[in-house]
């Protein structure tokens, strides 16, 4: 019996685990094999600095997605073993620049093979395993950049049964587009800026930094939307919040707006900013249940409706 495929999806940071520690003890056999004289874990460095030449150990840490501290430990492991050399920054004298030593780089060209190799071996048998195994990983890492574990377990114990929240996906332009046309067009009139946002989001809010988050109803359809919009001093403003009609009373604004604010806090937002305006009573009275607190040195706004600007400080 295994333990861990018996707790199911519980335990997938478990099997995880296990799974990176099965391959990094076979990776040490094929090494071996090439008579390459490097551990598994220094991999990631070896590789992003042999395609990009030199990097600091903050921006290794960015390109490999792995924490500050391992990075740090392979760095100097990897200067133990004479294959990574540290210079000051042209830039910074503060920050030291890491690039391959001579001995480093003559062990690219075997490293290229090795990597060549592995590569086309392990896609054959992931082919055979699952031909959609690599997109599907890819999936899980975006949608876990978006949506923390500890996000799908309060929503599991707030949101009504079958709710969830999810990030924007190509195809739900539509869905955006919809549900925030209704509840502006019942109270005010499209402008430029709704259309610009709503009618493009992927180019005018995702591809500029910013973020949707989508509710979904039990049977898997849009019914909420919220979005961050990216704005200079690690700011977002939130935005185009709406809940179908058929939907309300049960919450979902309120689980929507937090799920944003969980989210701004992860990206290390240090301020939350909406405009809106008095008339629509039950979304004041829902930003302030959130924390939002009125400016009163408030700046020119795009939209002609906005009488009323808010803020949530996130320190």
């Amino acid at each position: 019996m295994d333990i861990l495929q018996q707790a199911g999806a519980s335990a997938l940071g478990s099997r995880f685990r296990r799974l990176a520690e099965r391959l990094s003890l076979q990776a040490a056999e094929v090494y071996k094999h090439y008579e390459l004289k490097v551990e598994p874990a220094w991999f990631p460095v070896l590789y992003a600095l042999n395609q990009h030449g030199a990097a600091s150990i903050t921006e290794l840490a960015g390109m490999t997605g792995q924490s500050h501290p391992l990075i740090s430990k392979s760095v100097k492991q990897l200067q133990a073993a004479g294959l990574l050399k540290s210079v000051p920054s042209k830039a910074d004298k503060r920050v030291h620049t890491l690039t391959l030593s001579e001995q480093g780089k003559a062990l690219m060209p075997v490293l290229d093979r090795q990597v060549n190799d592995i590569g086309q071996a392990l896609s054959v048998w992931l082919n055979d395993v699952s031909p959609d195994f690599l997109k599907a990983l890819e999936k899980l890492e975006n949608g876990l950049n978006n949506t923390s574990l500890i996000d799908l377990v309060i929503q599991r114990g707030r949101l009504p049964e079958g709710y969830r929240v999810i990030p924007f996906r190509q195809g739900d332009e539509n869905a955006f587009y919809t549900l925030n046309k209704i509840w502006i067009e019942r109270h005010f009139e499209m402008e430029d800026s709704d259309r610009a946002a709503l009618l493009d989001p992927q180019n005018y809010i995702v591809n500029k930094g910013g973020h949707i988050l989508l509710m979904l109803a039990p049977d898997g359809s849009v019914c909420g939307t919220v979005a961050l919009i990216a704005m200079p001093k690690h700011t977002f403003e939130l935005a185009k919040m709406s809940v179908s009609d058929v939907h309300q009373g049960r919450g979902l604004g309120f689980e929507l707006g937090l799920a944003a604010i969980r989210l701004a806090r992860r990206l290390k937002a240090k301020r939350l900013f909406l405009e809106s305006n008095r008339k629509l009573t039950p979304a004041i009275h829902l930003y302030e249940k959130l924390g939002f607190t009125e400016v009163t040195d408030s700046t020119p706004s795009p939209y002609s409706r906005c009488d009323i600007q808010m803020q949530l400080d996130l320190h």
